[in-house]
């Protein structure tokens, strides 16, 4: 019994770290397709790939995510291929943003309106991919409030991942203007 209310809390904790990478994908690739200038001169900044793969990357972004996360609300059990592909995906962005922050300090982000590429960004898809890996191997919790408690609480996730920085922008002052 112990054996499977520990794989069943690593299942949820693996799903809601692929929900959240799965959020903050869907979010980036929206991001990227309403203001696709703005991503081809990140890129450009970048001096690593041509402007022209913004394209690709903001496809990859949108179909990866919305795949993860419908699959992980309609059938759970079907969720290891689009969760691995998550997987690969934020490897790629831990490898390209650890080569950035390595060769071009200080150069845009491009992530969610972030400075400068930073450790903290390759951390956090390194910690993405390992949790999109894990929902892949262990597969999404079967039990229906499982799964959509899961896909809340990657919900929760992301909406910290960007208020609470937007918090702290405004001073620590409850203003509209943090939050635009």
């Amino acid at each position: 019994m112990h054996t499977g209310f520990t794989h069943t809390f690593w299942s949820a904790v693996m799903t809601a770290s692929t929900a959240f990478g799965a959020i903050l994908l869907t979010a980036a690739g929206a991001a990227h397709a309403a203001r696709p200038r703005e991503h081809r001169a990140v890129l450009r900044a970048h001096r690593l790939l041509p402007p022209a793969v913004a394209a690709a990357s903001t496809a990859a972004e949108l179909l990866v995510g919305a795949a993860v996360l419908a699959f992980l609300l309609a059938d759970p059990a079907a969720a290891a291929g689009p969760a691995a592909a998550q997987a690969v995906l934020y490897c790629a962005f831990a490898a390209y943003s650890a080569v950035l922050r390595t060769r071009r300090a200080g150069v845009p982000c491009g992530c969610f309106g972030a400075g400068t590429v930073s450790w903290a960004v390759a951390v956090r898809a390194v910690a993405l991919a390992a949790g999109s890996a894990g929902c892949a191997a262990l597969g999404a919790p079967q039990p229906v409030p499982d799964r959509w408690s899961c896909a809340a609480a990657g919900v929760v996730l992301a909406m910290a991942h960007h208020l609470v920085p937007a918090w702290r922008g405004s001073g620590g002052r409850k203003s509209r203007r943090g939050f635009r």
